[in-house]
């Protein structure tokens, strides 16, 4: 038998097929592209937000055990460092001719003990560094690079008689607040004193360049403020010459050599990340154990220098695969359940095309053709169909931009394995013996028990894994060894679970109310009925596909749902409002007026909050004084809760709300702007503005101050409107001190924006479409593989005397059950799910750090799902009976019908 001959005969079926082939493969090459790519740039924008300085590696030594006088001393080490790199770690190294690679040697605190002539000034320090490389990525200004080290003597100073002296540069910011021009020679170092000459000034090439995040501090100025005094001392350091390096000793004065090995962070994915971490662990290792300067001339004798490797590369990776986890282990889950549909859709369509098959299969069985014969000629055509399906869809899916991983390669195979298998088994088992071709719509198919018990271990083993899920979560402590693909598989093993139980009892009602339906006059109720329970385990397929696909697709809808409510009430609890404004000074009258009168806002509620002393002692802290009656009118329309006012006490005590530990106290004193004695009137466990989980805190009337006999210093402002700017906002408040602004929608743009946020969301998206598209093609397939033998029952009952429309209502009735009986349990278990293995799925890194609590009822896609299965299953039951209205009985009976 010709198999082109078969595909041609059955090209609708085999035209099905193809069309779910390319779909499926498509999705399992496509998805888990987008996904790789998607962790990619998630991956480069943390790397990003964490700059260079951070990820980049940083092998540090002091110099008090060794010296290292030369530059090739450093270029030396620089090479046997990279050296040592492990495999994974070399090759994410930047080694190119524009890399920030550099090596150096800088003192630290290093204090100005006087100046050669006037201008001496007490509290500055200048450091002196050497960086390779430094040379041609500034730009002198003014005066002259730094030369060789020379002497120098102090006049009148005998004490300094040809001290050492190094050439400094620096920029021009720190020129002018140390008031150091050029020729300026100071004295660093309050013993061992060198003499540094200011030889020039310059400015960076590139301020935005790599090399200058590693080396901050000698761009820039830094002025701390002095511990018990009113001044600043001012910290900068200059550029020296190699030849300095000879001067500069470690156990002279604070200083250390370093080398930074650049990462090329384009180079870091996703796919490498965990490897990575691991080997920058090695590489800490193998530096703190290198022994190579224990005797050198460089290293003191007998002294092995402590090297160290730092890096954040680890910890951003870290971070970043731990969000990735709990979207990967999410996505998985869901993902898991769309490959299972897809895979039973393919088999209801290898069902259709090896059922259009089966006259032809068995006459070759009955005319001496062996079962392995007959089995390839019914396979052949089942691969001819899908293999270039899979293969087209394979490679429709390269234009999605991701790195392909394993499953995109294995992916296409599998589905083509999958249904060649189906059918072969199919084939096998229906042709195992020649002409054994009979009526199956007479009695009920019992179940073997075997199958029985195949399908309470698989009820045992969900139940299990949903418990599992729910005590050990997908993510909890397996960060590094990714997550338990038992568990991964628990969703996709309850909805096979459910279908299973719903496969089992549904007859049963229906048969009940069958028999109820013989006491009727009309025949069509118990014709219908009848038919469905007869047809119970042989529908098996479309309702485990039906079941799993409405489960699923629910199931992403109500996660998406409470992803977004829950990321909007982190947003609001991190705001306190539509917008808090803090002040590190008073805000007075004038300046809430005007904020009153900037565009949107709608009320302005000022506070107080400050921190005090409990008690007498050494207990600290935090006090707000707001008028709560206030405060609640303003964040009236929003999730936010706050108390209603304490009842009030007679003057100068202070009603107050207290935290939990501080409750059971008749009387609080506090010490805040004067010394008030509160009453407590409630506790207080969270409020928006101060936090979740209250310790030390008391919340009292705006005026309280008042009472006690000061005044109320107003430094806080919830402000309550719409389109909310932070920049009007301040700029309204015009106050010395810039405030802190903080606004509901500045709060969720940065939840929202949130690294693979959006991947989880869009894949949400195209699965929930995928399944159903899937429903509905598996509620079509079924249809048509059912149409032959129901044409043929109608057409026995019409010669009996049955209407056209007493058939159409007879199709529907032996339909329906087949497919809202799944869908109503499919919604039923995409509604639970999400409560039964919540506590499982930890999506709190995409919400601001707080839990999904719950999970909004989103009935609007199950509802649209629902409709468009009952719109088919009702188009496909008038169908056929419209086609089987044409056929004779006479065509029926017809040998081979």
């Amino acid at each position: 038998m010709s198999v082109f001959t078969l595909v041609r005969a059955h090209r609708g079926a085999s035209a099905v097929l193809a069309a779910l082939v390319f779909s499926a493969a498509l999705l399992v090459s496509a998805v888990p592209r987008a996904m790789q790519a998607a962790y990619d740039d998630a991956l480069h924008r943390s790397m990003a937000e964490a700059s260079v300085s951070q990820t980049d590696l940083l092998v540090t030594v002091p110099s008090n055990a060794m010296h290292l006088a030369r530059q090739e001393d450093f270029t030396e080490r620089s090479a046997r460092w990279q050296r040592l790199l492990p495999a994974e770690l070399a090759a994410v190294a930047d080694r190119g001719p524009a890399s920030r690679a550099h090596a150096g040697a800088k003192t630290y605190d290093t204090p100005v003990g006087g100046r050669v002539g006037p201008g001496y000034r007490n509290h500055q320090y200048v450091n002196v560094a050497w960086l390779s490389g430094a040379d041609r990525r500034v730009r002198y200004v003014e005066g002259t690079p730094p030369g060789p080290p020379g002497t120098l003597t102090v006049p009148g100073r005998p004490e300094f008689r040809e001290i050492p002296r190094v050439d400094l540069a620096l920029t021009r910011e720190a020129a002018r607040k140390l008031d150091t021009p050029v020729g300026t020679v100071l004295l660093l170092g309050n013993s061992d004193t060198i003499a540094a000459r200011i030889t020039g000034l310059f400015e960076p090439v590139d301020p935005a360049d790599g090399f200058w995040l590693h080396n901050s501090d000698v761009l820039n100025v830094v002025a701390e403020r002095i511990p018990g005094g009113d001044g600043d001392e001012t910290h900068a350091t200059g550029l020296t010459h190699a030849g300095s390096l000879s001067v500069l000793k470690g156990y002279e004065r604070d200083l250390s050599y370093f080398w930074v090995l650049p990462v090329r962070q384009s180079a870091v994915t996703a796919r490498n990340a965990r490897s990575l971490i691991g080997a920058v662990a090695d590489y800490k290792g193998v530096i703190a154990g290198d022994r190579t300067d224990a005797d050198s001339p460089a290293g003191r004798t007998g002294v092995t220098p402590p090297y160290t490797a730092r890096t954040g590369l680890d910890t951003v990776l870290s971070d970043h695969l731990r969000r990735q986890s709990s979207a990967e282990a999410l996505l998985l889950l869901i993902l898991g359940g769309l490959a299972g549909v897809a895979l039973g859709v393919i088999a209801l369509a290898v069902q259709l095309l090896t059922g259009r098959a089966r006259p032809a299969l068995g006459l070759m069985r009955a005319r001496g053709g062996s079962l392995r014969q007959v089995v390839a000629a019914g396979v052949w055509p089942v691969v001819l169909v899908a293999a270039p399906s899979a293969l087209l869809g394979f490679a429709a899916a390269a234009l999605v931009p991701g790195a392909a991983t394993p499953v995109v390669y294995a992916g296409p195979p599998a589905i083509v394995a999958a249904a060649a298998g189906f059918a072969a088994v199919r084939i096998a088992v229906e042709h195992r013996r020649p002409l054994r071709d009979g009526r199956t719509d007479v009695v009920a198919r019992r179940p073997s028990p075997r199958r029985v018990t195949l399908e309470v271990i698989v009820v045992v083993l969900a139940l299990a894994g949903a418990y599992l899920l729910r005590a050990r979560g997908l993510t909890t402590g397996v960060s590094e060894q990714g997550t338990d693909p038992y568990l991964m598989l628990v969703p996709v093993a309850l909805t096979v679970a459910c279908a299973l139980v719903t496969l089992r009892l549904y007859p049963y009602p229906l048969r009940l109310i069958a028999r109820l339906a013989t006491r009727g006059r009309g025949a069509v109720p118990f014709l219908g009925l009848t038919l469905t329970a007869r047809a119970g385990v042989q529908s098996a397929l479309p309702v485990l596909i039906l079941l799993p696909a409405l489960t699923v697709s629910v199931f992403a809808a109500v996660v998406s749902g409470g992803l977004d409510a829950t990321q909007r009430d982190a947003a609001w609890q991190r705001a306190g409002a539509d917008a808090r404004v803090e002040s590190a000074v008073e805000i007075p009258q004038a300046a809430i007026e005007r904020v009153r009168k900037v565009p949107g806002v709608r009320a302005v509620v000022p506070a107080s909050r400050g921190r005090v002393q409990i008690g007498g002692g050494g207990r600290y802290g935090t006090a707000l004084a707001v008028d709560l009656a206030a405060y609640r009118s303003a964040l009236a329309g929003t999730p936010l809760a706050v108390p209603g006012p304490p009842a009030d006490v007679p003057a100068p005590q202070v009603p107050a709300l207290v935290s939990p530990d501080l409750a059971g106290n008749e009387r609080l004193q506090i010490g805040w702007q004067t010394r008030i004695t509160l009453v407590p009137r409630g506790t207080v466990v969270a409020l928006p503005a101060l936090g979740r989980e209250l310790r030390d805190t008391v919340v009292v009337p705006l005026d309280a101050n008042e009472r006690a006999g000061s005044r109320t210093v107003v430094n806080m402002l919830i402000v309550q409107g719409a389109g909310l700017d932070a920049e009007r906002l301040r700029a309204a408040l015009a106050l010395p001190s810039p405030p802190t602004v903080t606004t509901f929608d500045a709060e969720l743009a940065e939840i929202t924006a949130i690294p693979l946020v959006g991947a989880i969301r869009t894949t949400l998206l195209v699965v929930t479409a995928a399944l159903g598209c899937y429903a509905l093609a598996a509620v079509s397939v079924a249809l048509v593989i059912g149409g032959a033998e129901r044409g043929t029952a109608l057409s026995y009952l019409r010669t009996l005397g049955l209407s056209e429309r007493q058939a159409r209502a007879v199709t529907v009735l032996e339909v329906a059950p087949v497919i809202v009986l799944p869908s109503l349990a499919g919604l039923l278990l995409g509604l639970s799910l999400p409560a039964l293995l919540g506590p499982g799925i930890d999506l709190s890194v995409y919400t601001g750090e707080v839990a999904v609590g719950g999970y909004p009822l989103d009935l609007v896609t199950p509802t649209l799902l629902a409709a468009g299965l009952t719109v088919v299953a009702v188009l496909g039951a008038f169908t056929h009976a419209a086609v089987t209205r044409r056929r004779s009985l006479g065509s029926v009976l017809r040998v081979g019908d």
